[in-house]
């Protein structure tokens, strides 16, 4: 049999909303018959997601329904990941969609390039009122970096890296061949995974093209109001990457580092941490010796000294840009 060209990868819990609008974009992708194939991973889902993913594939050969039991998003793409059979692997969560010839794009820059580890390109964060790009500084032209590193060095001076791993095809066998798959039971999964993943990288295609359309829900991890499990795991996957940097050329180690801690200070606003539940949770420590530019030492001095006004300083900054 054929080797498609791409696997997605769309984990499945608790969208039955949403769920048949993300497949209906995949499935008008516009590829050759045989060149895609969908993997829809039911993680023990409660309602009737599984027998909706099970419906699907009886409808369409392009279609695979996948159930395991309850394991989180990590577990289930890894699920996928483990059937996948095509060249290069998407993740598309099921509530969001890719966007019309997205594949296709992919596919005519993979001819036209040649063969990478990764390609990267933008996509849409849409709340319901209001569009924006996932990239703070946009592309105008397609480009290729010859390895991961010079890639992340980049986009870490720049504060452009995105962390969401579907941003990204992977190469499956590079993947397999470096034994990265995502670490399963955190949250932030795709801060822990993709610059792990693209450290080891060879070359990596950049499209300024907008392929990937991101819903934003008020139910979602990312919303929910208790984030105390999300700084806990958060701040563990950075402790990890900071010992990673330190593994690194010094320009890299420098900007990787900078990187982190904008993380960590962006988690701290996020949570207003300077709350009772949140405030034993934070290592001041970690912090220092991180700041690669001004306004990063300028941000770590008041968060050293009352992490309250850090919070409103970040509100008033964010108000008057706006």
């Amino acid at each position: 049999m054929k080797r498609p060209k791409f696997s997605v990868i769309v984990p499945v819990y608790k969208v039955e909303e949403y769920l048949e609008t993300c497949v209906n974009s995949l499935l008008a992708q516009g590829m050759e018959e045989g060149s895609m194939e969908i993997l829809l991973v039911d993680d023990g889902s409660p309602d009737r997601c599984g027998e909706l993913c099970d419906e699907l594939a009886v409808s369409y050969m392009a279609i695979q329904a996948i159930h395991k039991t309850n394991g989180g998003l990590s577990s289930a793409r890894n699920a996928g990941m483990h059937k996948a059979r095509g060249e290069y692997l998407i993740f598309v969560d099921s509530d969001d969609t890719l966007e019309p010839g997205a594949l296709c794009r992919i596919e005519d820059a993979l001819e036209k390039y040649g063969e990478s580890d990764a390609v990267f390109y933008d996509g849409i964060e849409d709340d319901g009122s209001s569009r924006s790009s996932l990239r703070r500084i946009l592309m105008e032209e397609s480009g290729v970096t010859d390895n991961g590193r010079d890639f992340m060095l980049e986009k870490y001076r720049d504060n452009n890296l995105n962390m969401e791993a579907w941003l990204y095809a992977w190469k499956k066998d590079y993947l397999e061949e470096n034994q990265l798959t995502f670490k399963e039971g955190i949250l932030h999964e795709d801060v822990e995974f993709t610059p792990r993943a693209l450290l080891k990288c060879g070359k990596i295609i950049e499209l300024p093209d907008q392929l990937y359309h991101y819903m934003v829900r008020e139910n979602s991890i990312s919303t929910q109001k208790n984030k105390e499990k999300n700084a806990r795991d958060l701040f563990a996957t950075l402790r990890a990457q900071d010992q990673m940097a330190d593994q690194q050329e010094p320009e890299l180690r420098k900007w990787m580092k900078n990187g982190i801690l904008n993380s960590y200070l962006n988690m701290i606003q996020t949570a207003r941490m300077y709350q009772k539940q949140y405030r034993k949770l934070v290592d001041k420590h970690f912090l220092l010796g991180k700041a690669a530019t001004n306004w990063n030492r300028f941000r770590v001095l008041i968060c050293l000294v009352n992490l309250r006004l850090y919070c409103f300083m970040n509100d008033f900054y964010k108000r008057a840009r706006s």
